[in-house]
């Protein structure tokens, strides 16, 4: 039988990946529309993390590990992933609709 990668007590850990809320932070930034490539990276690096995760679930199930392992790779990667993306859309859409408003504006 192939070595868990961590124990069953450890999988408690990847609740810290809550942390990356505090990424909401940046909302109002996207709002007014500066630092747009700060904001957009760190979207990006945290969906990678949800995928990298989610990745990581799927070699542990190929290759046999157990279920302690598993989940808590797939549920956190699951839940990283979705609400990166979904808010990967909104912060586009905040970043457009502060551009129009600074056309509107200039249109003056």
């Amino acid at each position: 039988m192939i070595e868990p990668w961590f124990l069953p007590e450890s999988g408690r850990w990847f609740s810290l990946l809550a942390l990356l809320a505090l990424f909401s932070l940046l909302e109002p930034l996207a709002r007014k529309g500066r630092r747009r490539a700060v904001v957009m990276s760190a979207h990006a690096a945290c969906i990678a993390v949800g995928g990298s995760l989610l990745a990581a679930a799927a070699f542990a199930t190929s290759i046999g590990q157990p279920t302690h392992v598993v989940r808590p790779l797939a549920l956190s990667g699951f839940i990283v992933a979705f609400v990166f993306v979904t808010a990967f859309a909104q912060t586009r859409r905040s970043y457009a609709d502060a551009e129009f408003r600074k056309t509107v504006a200039g249109d003056l």
